[in-house]
């Protein structure tokens, strides 16, 4: 019953603000990951490799200092170990879908903020690049590798007038291992600019 008249009251603050108060902005959003993986059975001497992500945002103002984002990208993540003289190289590529809660300091001419939330990412491809040894080469690690990956996303971002640059931290909280029992996590340090369309 509490959470029944909780939900009657926030929709009751939303309609009493107003429709036309209420802003859906859009626009594009790219930029570099800086991914490796942390958890207690990835190999010692891991090191991290640089990725890619770019896609789109929505986002939805409502009157206050709170937004709503979502946002769809692909993303290239992974990591690099060495074993004597051998060196692996994983690279998977997701779907990145993280919503985002923002909240806006009052400082006038910019707009910067820090936003947290979850994220869900469909594999789309996985691979393992091996040099050195007997079998060098790039093998398809795909049905080995779960194929969805759930993550924390906090983050800061600034944005002057129609452009915005993003830093987010994305903690991987699902097991890289289809199996679950290697624990194994995706960690990307990532850095992006948006344009507002």
């Amino acid at each position: 019953m509490r959470k029944v008249l909780l939900l009657v009251l926030l929709i009751g603050v939303v309609l009493s603000t107003g429709y036309a108060q209420i802003g859906l902005s859009k626009g594009i959003i790219g930029g570099l990951n800086m991914a490796t993986m942390g958890g207690s059975d990835v190999p010692s001497g891991i090191s991290g490799v640089t990725g890619y992500a770019a896609g789109v945002y929505l986002d939805l103002d409502i009157p206050g200092p709170i937004s709503f984002e979502a946002n769809a990208l692909y993303s290239v993540k992974g990591a690099k170990w060495t074993i004597g003289s051998i060196t692996y190289t994983d690279t998977y590529a997701y779907v990145d879908i993280p919503i985002l809660l923002k909240y806006y300091f009052p400082v006038p001419a910019v707009s910067p903020c820090v936003y947290a939330g979850p994220m869900y990412s469909t594999l789309l491809s996985a691979k393992v690049k091996q040099e050195g040894g007997f079998l060098p080469g790039e093998r398809d690690i795909k049905d080995a590798t779960a194929s969805g990956d759930v993550s924390a996303v906090i983050g800061v971002g600034i944005g002057f007038s129609s452009l915005r640059v993003d830093a987010r931290y994305n903690l991987g909280l699902s097991s890289l291992d289809k199996n679950g029992t290697a624990k194994m996590y995706n960690r990307v340090l990532s850095l992006y600019v948006g344009l507002t369309l």
